[in-house]
């Protein structure tokens, strides 16, 4: 049984999978769809959507590929990955997903790549009268050369028609790439900026899924309208937020057993999920020490004696996290040294705060001094790898706070959005804002001690049969370890059970359920 069955649903509702079918129509994203396909089907040649991070550009892309299926005069090919090192291997990927014979690459000119290309597209586009198109994900990456081609691509046309259609989402840093290639911007015929959803599509959005994920097509948890306002200030409308939160959401309603959803609620999972940013300062204290203040004033404290009693009630109040709590430790050895020098056993004093069931700002913190390592381990990077995806892997998912942290910790890579093969990253210690549910079993199926042995393991099913995840942990009994699990957690130990017995004998033989973690265990990866 899975988990978001004990809400009677079919499906789950807020995964953060680009599912086309839980696609919410917002009326920006039916503009956009709308005039994408419109421009597609008349062969227009160059349109370009731009969005911030989790603006929905990929569900979006996804939903535009669905548009054409079952169309056969329409041919759409998706381009993941739009980094390359040079025009050749650029050229080379082109030509192969369009089907064409492929060539050694060392063997082969540029001029010949594009003849190819070009004359597939004649072939198509006016001998057999279909329409080709090129979506490209993740735009952002595109290396000049690259735009340059798809430039020359565009001049490929008849008297009525472009004979290649590009369609191409990118990221906010994209629009500096337009201004810097006026020649190539000039040929945009639609250019459409996608921004977050108001609160009246976030309602909106969140009661489609819910209602999509349901079997009975009700919705079957009630959110209020609080709820929703609190849901909506603390993701700012943006769609993965949204998912993101609603998800841990979804899960606590599960364990307390919950029907309805309040703002309460809601501030909770906020707060679980926004840990590592500065603590809210708690005014309620500070009204307190400003009439203290006042009083002491009054009786006339001495000015030092004052400043000294004053800063040892408030000044914590204002600082953001302790480095040690949120943070991984310094990585000094990194910029005094090559990566492939660093010791990866190399140990760093750090500190684990006690849990506590009340406030946090009523009660001391008590700390108990434990060792753990400064980084995780290292991957080379091999042929056709992101740093976001590998990053996802190894923490669980990729924000913007990961790639600022693993972008301190590998000062000898410029750009880890253009890393090529050979590439080592180092993957800094960055504790896990929330811990794996005390409700759940995990079924593991094998267990590393070295990050590179633990990561491949995630490769080597190509079919992702079954879904895997990678749980990194530490503890001072067993030292660091990387479990490799079932990418689904179960409520109850005879689904776990039921579920190991479906896997292939390979994996199954070796595979175990886990329950418990040992004691004062610091978790990598958020769950």
């Amino acid at each position: 049984m899975e988990y978001y069955q004990i809400l009677n649903l079919s499906k789950e509702p807020f995964s953060n999978s680009p599912e086309p079918e839980f696609f919410y129509q917002s009326p920006q994203h039916v503009e956009c769809l709308q005039n994408l396909e419109i421009a597609v089907r008349l062969r227009r040649g160059l349109n370009v959507v731009i969005g911030d991070v989790g603006t929905g550009k990929t569900t979006l892309c996804r939903r535009l590929i669905g548009k054409f299926e079952g169309d056969e005069n329409i041919k759409t090919h998706l381009l993941l990955d739009s980094y390359f090192s040079d025009s050749i291997e650029f050229l080379s990927t082109v030509g192969r997903m369009f089907g064409l014979e492929e060539k050694q690459e060392n063997s082969v000119t540029e001029w010949q790549l594009k003849e190819d290309i070009k004359n597939y597209l004649f072939e198509q586009g006016v001998d057999e009268q279909k329409t080709v198109v090129l979506i490209i994900d993740e735009g952002q990456k595109i290396p000049d050369f690259c735009l340059e081609i798809l430039r020359e691509f565009l001049n490929y046309e008849t008297n009525e028609y472009k004979l290649l259609q590009i369609v191409i989402f990118a990221q906010n840093e994209f629009r500096n790439t337009l201004r810097k290639r006026s020649n190539f911007a000039d040929r945009i015929n639609f250019l459409y900026d996608l921004g977050p959803l108001n609160f009246k599509d976030t309602r909106l959005m969140i009661r489609y899924r819910m209602k999509k994920a349901s079997k009975t097509g009700e919705n079957p948890l009630h959110f209020t309208y609080p709820a929703m306002r609190a849901i909506y200030r603390a993701t700012d409308g943006y769609p993965r937020k949204i998912v993101t939160l609603c998800h841990q959401i979804i899960m606590a309603v599960i364990v307390q057993n919950r029907t309805r959803v309040g703002w309460s609620l809601v501030r909770a999972c906020v707060h679980r999920e926004v840990s590592d940013k500065a603590r809210v300062v708690p005014w309620t204290r500070v009204t307190v020490l400003s009439g203290v203040l006042v009083i002491l004033l009054v009786l006339g404290l001495g000015t030092g004696q004052l400043k000294k009693l004053v800063y040892s009630n408030v000044s914590h109040l204002f600082k953001g996290p302790s480095l040690t709590e949120k943070k991984p430790v310094p990585f000094e050895a990194v910029k005094e040294t090559k990566a492939e020098d660093i010791p990866v056993k190399e140990l760093a004093s750090v500190t684990i705060k006690a849990k506590t069931e009340v406030a946090p700002d009523l009660i001391p913190e008590a700390s108990t001094p434990v060792q753990y390592p400064a980084i995780l381990g290292k991957l080379a990077v091999k042929r056709g790898w992101i740093v976001s995806k590998m990053i996802a892997a190894v923490y669980g998912f990729c924000d913007p706070e990961h790639l600022r942290l693993v972008k301190e910790a590998n000062p000898h890579i410029r750009n880890l959005n253009r890393v090529v093969a050979g590439n080592v990253i180092n993957f800094p210690v960055i504790p896990a804002k929330s811990n794996p549910p005390m409700w759940s079993y995990f079924v593991q199926i094998a267990e590393r001690n070295d990050l590179g042995e633990a990561h491949g393991l995630l490769y080597e099913n190509p079919d992702k049969t079954p879904p895997l995840r990678m749980l990194p942990c530490w503890n001072d009994r067993e030292g660091l370890k990387f479990s490799i699990l079932l990418k689904e957690n179960f409520t109850d130990k005879e689904l776990a059970l039921r579920a190991i017995g479906g896997l292939p004998p390979p994996i199954s033989s070796d595979a175990k359920i886990i329950s418990e973690w040992g004691e004062n265990t610091v978790f990598f990866a958020n769950q």
